[in-house]
């Protein structure tokens, strides 16, 4: 079977060679629903360009990096979190079809060490740009190496806006959740419980002032309701465990992502409550599993595969001009509502 080329990829997107050629050169002329279709047809098509002539007449080596944080007593976390996982489809699926390579490289969050660690990771000659991951695109210490060393960075769920970095791939995350809490309040609940996220990562700290924001102003915020998760399933458990011990118990507990939400529908399972008759359970994400489960996951989509290859994208546009944008917009989120929230004491559809 012959190698897919670029006119193959035309012609399952429906568009023009040079159509295509823009998206992969990360042109700004694209609309967004054009660059899906041909992102898409680059996928299903397992299309990457031949790179041997640029090769050799240019000194580039087309690198990118996907930056994500470890943490020593959890080191697998992060590899293992399906968030991150959808982010690395989308950037390596974008920066393939580009003709780029994507190194994947893990910094750990320690201390000791993390500047110098950092600063040889942001430094490598090879690289053409850097996608900074949720957790790290907060993080001050590694914000400072970023700000010292001129580059091309995307971070990805950022909290805080920065001049000096502004490139960023992200949902409005206080608006997802705040969207959220009032669906759990529509339904009837009023004594709800939240699970944050890890308090250094930037969405997690919109998320939690959404819900905060929401409940006081429907009257019914109560602190004791509010749990420190890090976005790991067994930290959902833990943290609803704690929420469920709770007299009386919350009727209903936002997770600040699925993975954290999968954890609490497990807890509670396991202690004979009924999910949503005696709990209803909702996350942030839509992540493959949230529909895969029983009962179905309530939660947020976001387009994270989407996500990730914008990022890509833009660290090629910004290599190869200095007319790439400077900000990238917010990606359109979507409350999808499934069976496992309901009215107080209601079941879940079958």
């Amino acid at each position: 079977m012959s190698k897919p080329t670029i006119h193959d990829v035309a012609r399952v997107a429906g568009v023009s060679i040079k159509t295509v050629s823009r998206v992969l050169n990360g042109e700004p002329k694209a609309s967004p629903a054009t660059r899906e279709r041909v992102m898409a047809a680059v996928a299903s098509l397992d299309y990457s360009p031949n790179l041997s002539a640029r090769s050799l007449s240019a000194s580039r080596n087309f690198m990118m990096a996907f930056v994500f944080g470890t943490y020593p007593e959890e080191p697998n976390v992060s590899l293992q979190n399906e968030y991150i996982a959808g982010l690395q489809v989308g950037a390596v699926t974008a920066a393939r079809a580009a003709g780029f390579h994507l190194l994947v490289e893990p910094l750990e969050m320690t201390d000791a060490g993390f500047a110098e660690r950092a600063a040889r990771i942001i430094s490598m000659p090879a690289v053409d740009g850097f996608v900074i991951m949720p957790g790290l695109a907060d993080d001050p210490r590694l914000l400072r190496v970023l700000t010292e060393r001129r580059g091309h960075y995307v971070r990805v769920s950022p909290g805080v806006e920065l001049p000096a970095l502004p490139a960023m791939v992200r949902i409005d995350d206080y608006r997802a959740s705040a969207e959220m809490t009032r669906h759990l309040l529509e339904l009837g609940h009023r004594r709800i419980g939240f699970i944050g996220g890890r308090p250094n990562f930037g969405s997690a700290e919109l998320r939690l002032q959404a819900f905060r924001d929401v409940m006081r102003a429907a009257g019914t915020f109560d602190p004791d309701l509010v749990r420190n998760g890090d976005y790991t399933r067994a930290s959902g458990r833990v943290a609803g465990g704690e929420l469920l011990a709770l007299d009386p118990r919350p009727t209903a507990i936002f997770a600040a992502n699925d993975s954290m939400a999968i954890g609490v529908m497990a807890l509670a399972q396991q202690q004979g409550l009924g999910v949503p008759a005696d709990l209803s359970v909702a996350g942030i994400d839509d992540i493959s599993m949230a529909s895969a489960i029983w009962p179905a996951l309530t939660t947020v989509r976001q387009p994270i595969i989407a996500m990730g290859a914008a990022a890509a994208t833009y660290i090629v546009a910004a290599s190869r001009s200095r007319d790439a944008p400077p900000h990238l917009p917010f990606f359109a989120h979507e409350l999808v509502v499934r069976d496992s929230t309901a009215p107080p004491g209601q079941p879940a559809r079958r």
